[in-house]
């Protein structure tokens, strides 16, 4: 996430006929448009790492796992993300091309400069989705996993894994996360 392009608030069709003219993705939250910042080869191999993990996990099932490219909307204020990875098990999501409004489980790779922005408003617009259950907040920079589930009174529970070693369980869905598997084929860290 990047800084707002402009300060003046624009309705989601204003936005959606000015976003059609730029080269970059953009997200669009309270009224504003906001770059997407390109990610690194860490953040790009762990959002693969999870993608391919959570796809591997709901194969077989009604739910359909996607990547930053998908744009998620909430409906509630038409704000528009592009999560690094989410799950969606809705049949009227399948049948949406351009973008999804029903997700049940969205992870987010932490960068230093949108991890306060991931954490704060964000999430805050994230818990906001009716039927979402589990947000993954992935560490790029170790092996280090967040899980916040949606419990039967609607709140959020923190668990937490780290450690190449370590699993997490995602209850909503009935399987654990390997982080060996979320943090795989990771470069060196620099010396």
């Amino acid at each position: 996430m990047g800084l707002p392009a402009e300060k003046h608030a624009m309705t989601l069709d204003e936005f959606l006929a000015w976003e059609a003219d730029q080269p970059e993705r953009w997200e669009f939250f309270d009224g504003e448009a906001f770059m997407m910042a390109g990610g690194s080869d860490v953040h790009n191999l762990v959002s693969g790492n999870t993608y391919m993990t959570l796809r591997n996990a709901l194969r077989g099932t009604s739910c359909t796992v996607f990547m930053s490219d998908v744009r998620l909307r909430l409906a509630a204020t038409d704000d528009l993300f592009y999560p690094d990875v989410f799950v969606t098990c809705a049949d009227a999501d399948r049948e949406r091309r351009q973008v999804k409004e029903e997700p049940v489980l969205i992870a987010e790779v932490l960068s230093p400069s949108t991890e306060a922005y991931d954490r704060g408003g964000k999430f805050a617009a994230y818990r906001r989705f009716p039927g979402l259950k589990t947000v993954l907040f992935l560490s790029q920079d170790r092996a280090h996993v967040e899980c916040y589930s949606r419990t039967a009174e609607g709140d959020w529970l923190l668990t937490e894994a780290s450690g190449e070693a370590a699993s997490l369980a995602l209850p909503a869905f009935g399987f654990t996360l390997a982080l060996a598997e979320l943090y795989q084929d990771l470069p060196a860290a620099p010396a």
